[in-house]
C-alpha cells in the first residue's frame, strides 16, 4: 500500500466531531469462503474473516482496501 492509500483508509477511522449514532462493532466471519473484510457503514460494523495465519489476514486486508479505493467517499 502506498502512503496515500494508507492515509485515506486511516481518515475513515477518525472520530466524527459529533460522535456516532450507533456504537461501532467488529464481528468475526467464521465462514471459510469469505476471505475479505466487509463493512456496513450504515450501522458501523466491520466484519473480519478468520485466516490460518496473520500474513494471510494481512494480505487479504490490504487487497480488500486496495480493491475499493473510493469506498466511503461521497
Amino acid at each position: 500500500m502506498t502512503q496515500r492509500q494508507n492515509l485515506a483508509f486511516v481518515e475513515v477511522l477518525l472520530l466524527p466531531p459529533l460522535g456516532f449514532t450507533h456504537c461501532p462493532q467488529i464481528q468475526v466471519l467464521h465462514e471459510g469462503n469469505r476471505i475479505f473484510p466487509e463493512a456496513n457503514t450504515c450501522i458501523l460494523v466491520l466484519r473480519l474473516p478468520l485466516h490460518s495465519s496473520y500474513e494471510a489476514f494481512k494480505q487479504h486486508m490490504i487487497e480488500g482496501i486496495l480493491q475499493a479505493p473510493t469506498f466511503g467517499l461521497a
